[in-house]
């Protein structure tokens, strides 16, 4: 049941996302007072505000023997609904580290999709309750709509290694 249900919202979740017209939407954080992302994003929006993401993904040499590995899934890629906020320093280190992997893996954009939370993990009009959200980031992995493993916020051993646990049925231990 919870995996229908779970198909069911990623379904909605789509259909939302192909229809955006109000990506990378800002508002001001309230404990900080800082501007943050909420709703859903893009990986264009994440690179324009701020340094973070830039300086991140460029510094982040992925293990290349796990990339070689990874690559041998191309023909089967799953769809990734990575879930974060722009508050939060661990989506601000994990994120930019998994676009790196994906760029090397040459990873179709079109099955990445990315929602921003703010701090009380609210999307604004994008409804997360289904998604069981508790850190950020969370980097879901889907394949034949049923969730077959997710990285929350910290990998296990390296996102590129738990990615590959993940690709091989073997999702990393849950925190």
């Amino acid at each position: 049941m919870k995996q229908t249900l779970f198909l069911i919202s990623f379904i909605v979740f789509l259909i939302n996302f192909s229809m955006a017209q109000d990506d990378n939407q800002r508002i001001t954080d309230e404990k900080s007072g800082k501007e943050i992302l909420i709703g859903t994003v893009t990986r264009d929006g994440l690179e324009d505000f701020g340094d973070w993401f830039k300086e991140e993904y460029n510094n982040y040499q992925p293990d290349s023997s796990d990339i070689e590995s990874l690559k041998t899934f191309k023909s089967d890629y799953p769809w990734i609904f990575i879930v974060l906020g722009t508050w939060c320093g661990d989506s601000h280190q994990q994120v930019p580290r998994f676009f790196r992997i994906l760029d090397q893996l040459e990873y179709p954009s079109e099955r990445i999709f990315m929602v921003a939370l703010d701090r009380d993990k609210k999307a604004k009009d994008f409804c997360i309750g289904d998604y069981d959200i508790k850190l950020v980031p969370t980097f879901i992995v889907t394949h034949q709509g049923e969730e077959t493993g997710r990285i929350i916020e910290t990998p296990s051993e390296t996102l590129e290694r738990d990615l590959l646990n993940i690709f091989r049925g073997n999702s990393p231990a849950p925190r």
